[in-house]
C-alpha cells in the first residue's frame, strides 16, 4: 500500500508526527481518528496498538485505565487492560 501525499499529511497531523509514523499507522489500517485516539490515551507503537485494536480494546478503554504507554513499552500485558480480567482481578475471593 502506497499511501497519498494528502494521507500521510493527513495522518501525520493526527497523530502529530513524522510522514514515516504516519505511514506505519496507514499501513497497519488505522485511521487518522482512530490512531490519534489511540495516541491520546498514550499508545506510541503501531503493532501493540494493532493488538489493542484486534482485542476490542477501545482508546477510550485505555486511556480510562491510563495504561497505554505502559502496554506499548512492555510493561503490562495484554491481559491485564481486558476489561473482564481486571474486573476479575478487582474481585475478592471468597475461599
Amino acid at each position: 500500500m502506497h499511501p497519498s501525499p494528502h494521507d500521510l499529511a493527513e495522518m501525520a497531523a493526527a497523530i502529530e508526527g513524522t510522514q514515516v509514523a504516519a505511514r506505519q499507522w496507514l499501513q497497519a489500517g488505522f485511521s487518522p481518528g482512530d490512531a490519534a485516539a489511540y495516541v491520546r490515551a498514550g499508545c506510541f507503537d503501531v503493532d501493540r496498538t494493532d493488538e489493542l485494536r484486534r482485542a476490542r480494546i477501545a482508546p477510550s478503554h485505555i486511556a480510562a485505565l491510563g495504561l497505554g504507554w505502559d502496554f506499548c513499552a512492555g510493561k503490562v500485558p495484554l491481559s491485564e487492560l481486558l476489561p473482564d480480567t481486571r474486573a476479575a482481578a478487582a474481585a475478592p475471593t471468597l475461599w
